[in-house]
């Protein structure tokens, strides 16, 4: 549904919790991590999902704008930013420090694509990306629960999941 503001909001996934059995990896698959436990220790945190890492528009646009605003997110009270994406840990972690992340976003990968599938946060990428990925989403959760969520209405776009669209939402 569209809302006022025109950002397209996923009333669906609001109030969900994130499934405990979903387990993310960060640096390598043995540092996995349970997405309920990481999420859920901070009062406010945001999380992003994008389609691949190293893609333009993840590497360009979405990722860098989280870096750019990290401290505007932080003044709204924003403990904790999470990027996730249908890769590999070995390619996260590459990723996140060609970017330069550093602690400012927990890079988290989901190899098969469980967790986002488990949200509903999938979609058949086969053509561009070989497989099955994640829509590019940003989802506000307190308290480990979604609060509000955004996702691209065309799975890929750069709009609504900006950065900068987050901020005007929180």
């Amino acid at each position: 549904m569209l809302r006022a503001s025109r950002v397209l909001f996923s009333s669906n996934l609001v109030s969900k919790s994130f499934n405990p059995a979903s387990v993310l990896q960060r640096s390598s698959p043995s540092d996995t991590v349970n997405p309920a436990e990481l999420f859920g220790s901070a009062k406010k945190a945001v999380l992003i999902g994008v389609p691949g890492a190293f893609t333009p528009g993840c590497s360009k646009t979405h990722v860098p704008g989280y870096l750019k605003h990290y401290d505007e997110l932080k003044n709204k009270g924003v403990e904790l930013i999470g990027c996730v994406s249908v890769n590999d840990a070995f390619v996260m972690d590459a990723w996140g420090k060609d970017l330069n992340v550093g602690d400012k976003v927990t890079m988290l990968a989901d190899p098969q694509g469980k967790f986002v599938k488990d949200l509903g946060l999938d979609f058949d990428a086969s053509a561009a990306l070989g497989g099955h990925r994640s829509k590019r989403f940003a989802l506000v959760l307190e308290n480990g629960k979604i609060t509000k969520a955004f996702v691209e209405p065309n799975n890929t776009g750069l709009s609504v999941t900006l950065a900068e669209s987050l901020l005007k939402e929180l």
